[in-house]
């Protein structure tokens, strides 16, 4: 649904709260606690409130979310998650919810950290480019590989177009090592660049294809060019949009990119967000 489907969800409390209702228990409420299904229902501080019959668990709609114990509306909260969805900064919710910035700012990094629990990593499969890129602000001095001051991260992208991309600490052959056999399934073929990490690559049980970039930049199948076009509109769309991203926190703005990458235009990513704000952490 786009944001002007969500234009009655947000425009009532009461509307708000039962769609995310609906969310959280599509068919009967159920304790959090033991998952029973039998429970007295309350009314206290105008919101249906229930406690359990079995374990005697007193809980509520937000109880073991996200969102436990906030105290903005919840319309702000699902207004946030559809501008989240199309993309916007801290500065920007800030002025479209009437918020400050601190609080705009908490609200993004749930909804990162919710994009980074909820999808299920499961290992990539047949034809994988691998590569790695720097990210941080400018400064003078090398750039590429070796530069200082700059997070260091390595992406996946398969020949089917899904990617994944993570910040790591130092770029050695060990390490990499560590992250292909995490994140690749065994006899996956490989295509990289010829830097000198990769070397080994088949002696870790995966098939590889090198290109080397000063001959080719694409030979036949061989090449790294789908992973290279992510980083070409992934840096600029960080830049663009949040002008800079402390290391410290890039991983989750990684993770918003690559899901809305993987998912595409037809998914509901307002809806996706919800859901995950609405699951148990």
């Amino acid at each position: 649904m786009s944001l002007y489907g969500y234009r009655h969800v947000i425009s009532n409390e009461r509307t708000c709260y039962w769609m995310l209702h609906h969310l959280r228990w599509p068919q009967d409420v159920l304790c959090p606690r033991c998952e029973s299904n039998s429970l007295w229902k309350m009314r206290e501080s105008g919101r249906p409130e229930y406690r359990c019959k079995n374990c005697r668990y007193h809980f509520s709609l937000l109880t073991g979310t996200v969102l436990h114990g906030t105290r903005l509306p919840l319309t702000k909260w699902v207004l946030a998650a559809a501008l989240f969805s199309i993309g916007i900064s801290s500065y920007g919710l800030a002025r479209e919810i009437q918020v400050s910035q601190r609080i705009a700012w908490s609200m993004l990094s749930k909804f990162r950290s919710a994009l980074k629990t909820s999808q299920i990593l499961r290992k990539l499969r047949g034809s994988v480019e691998v590569d790695e890129t720097y990210i941080g602000g400018r400064a003078k001095g090398k750039r590429g590989r070796g530069a200082g001051h700059k997070a260091i991260v390595i992406g996946f992208r398969t020949r089917t177009g899904k990617v994944r991309s993570m910040v790591v600490e130092s770029i050695k052959t060990k390490q990499m090592q560590k992250l292909l056999k995490q994140q690749v399934a065994q006899g996956a073929r490989l295509y990289t660049d010829e830097y000198s990490i990769y070397h080994p690559v088949r002696t870790w049980g995966f098939k590889h294809r090198r290109i080397k970039h000063s001959k080719w930049f694409v030979r036949g199948q061989t090449h790294t060019q789908g992973i290279e076009g992510y980083w070409g509109h992934l840096k600029p769309t960080l830049v663009g949009r949040h002008r800079s991203v402390s290391p410290k926190h890039l991983q989750g703005y990684l993770a918003e990119a690559d899901v809305k990458h993987n998912l595409g235009l037809d998914t509901d990513f307002t809806d996706l967000i919800l859901r995950s704000l609405m699951s148990n952490p």
